[in-house]
């Protein structure tokens, strides 16, 4: 009798012991899934300042990065060796999300004889876009730059330090337009395109980076 009891006193121990061993397993791989979706979620969410001006949901075909660049070395010499004046290269990069955040990317540089001036600047805000206008404004909240000036073996004070922009740089003093634009196929890759008057065009073309 005494058997009997024992065994069945040990087989619902048993049961019992197997039934938390399950639901800490189970407890387990819901904590570990939830950590996974926040840490897959966390990861699409860029950090930064992007304020809380005006935006609108991104249309798809807009979704990601776009860059423009500019670069004038064939004013740096001329084909007889003399000097030309001051070669220059401009380029300016838009990131935008699907849901109304933007970035900016700017790089400028200039070279005159022996000096040499670099300005790296980003900026972080929102973007309002009109599809059936075709306009796009991205108001500025945040940012900083990167100054580097340098002639000969030469730096003044402050290379290359970070800067802050000011609110001169910030909207509601400053933002960007762009109007008219379309989103056209060429070679491949994906083009936006927007008038700038008297016949010229800028051209941003679909890249991928940066991935942040």
């Amino acid at each position: 009798m005494n058997a009997k009891v024992s065994k069945k006193k040990s087989g619902r121990i048993k049961g019992l012991l197997l039934a938390l061993c399950l639901l800490c397993v189970s407890a387990l791989c819901c904590c570990t899934f939830s950590s996974c979706k926040k840490a897959e979620n966390a990861s699409e969410l860029p950090e930064g300042e992007f304020g809380n001006h005006p935006r609108s949901t991104v249309p798809d075909e807009l979704v990601g990065y776009w860059i423009a660049g500019v670069s004038s070395i064939s004013n740096f010499w001329g084909y007889d060796g003399v000097y030309k004046g001051p070669a220059n290269e401009i380029a300016v990069g838009y990131m935008f999300y699907k849901d109304g955040r933007a970035k900016e990317y700017f790089y400028y540089t200039s070279t005159s004889t022996y000096c040499r001036t670099q300005v790296l600047g980003y900026k972080e805000g929102t973007v309002k876009i009109d599809p059936a206008n075709k306009t796009l404004e991205m108001f500025y909240a945040s940012g900083n730059y990167r100054g580097f000036n340098s002639c000969g073996s030469s730096n003044p004070p402050g290379f290359g330090e970070t800067k802050k922009y000011t609110a001169a740089e910030l909207y509601p003093n400053k933002k960007m337009v762009l109007k008219d634009w379309t989103i056209k196929e060429n070679n491949g890759k994906k083009v936006l395109e927007v008038p700038l008057g008297g016949g010229e065009v800028q051209r941003y073309v679909k890249s991928t980076e940066p991935q942040k």
